[in-house]
């Protein structure tokens, strides 16, 4: 086809990701991800083992089964998990860079006799959390007397 001068040209994708389309009377959406609600925060859960924890709140998102809950790891695995609550702590964390996400989960297309099927959204991410041990060795009101510039 080249020798022969002839343009290939790829066909446009018209399905549309962001909005919902009807098809065949069934109304296919991606659902919004939903929004972190206050600070997202990090502690120490327990004293004896001296681990954090990752503590999130988020908005709940309409016509969701429920939600994705990412976490990456220093080392780069990825923690994936569900949940039907629209918060979450995960524990016995140790220091490192970690990134939280979540995202609302859909039926997977399924109708079940309804009008609407609804796919999964996009993960919405916190940001990175760095977690050092040595923090571990001073006193609260320590801690509370750092200023981060």
């Amino acid at each position: 086809l080249i020798d022969k001068n002839i343009s290939i040209e790829n066909e446009a994708n018209t399905y549309s990701y962001q909005v919902a389309q009807t098809i065949n009377g069934v109304t296919y959406t991606t659902l919004d991800p939903p929004a972190f609600v206050g600070d997202v925060t990090t502690g120490i859960p327990s004293a004896t083992n001296q681990t954090f924890n990752i503590t999130g709140n988020w908005t709940a998102v309409a016509d969701s089964t429920g939600y994705g809950v990412r976490l990456t790891m220093p080392n780069g695995q990825i923690l994936d998990t569900s949940t039907e609550a629209t918060n979450i702590s995960l524990d016995g964390l140790n220091q490192g860079v970690f990134n939280l996400g979540v995202n609302a989960l859909g039926n997977m297309g399924r109708t079940d006799g309804n009008t609407n099927a609804y796919y999964d959204s996009p993960y919405r991410n916190t940001g990175i959390f760095i977690l050092y041990e040595d923090v571990l060795v001073y006193s609260k009101s320590f801690l509370n007397n750092i200023t981060i510039l």
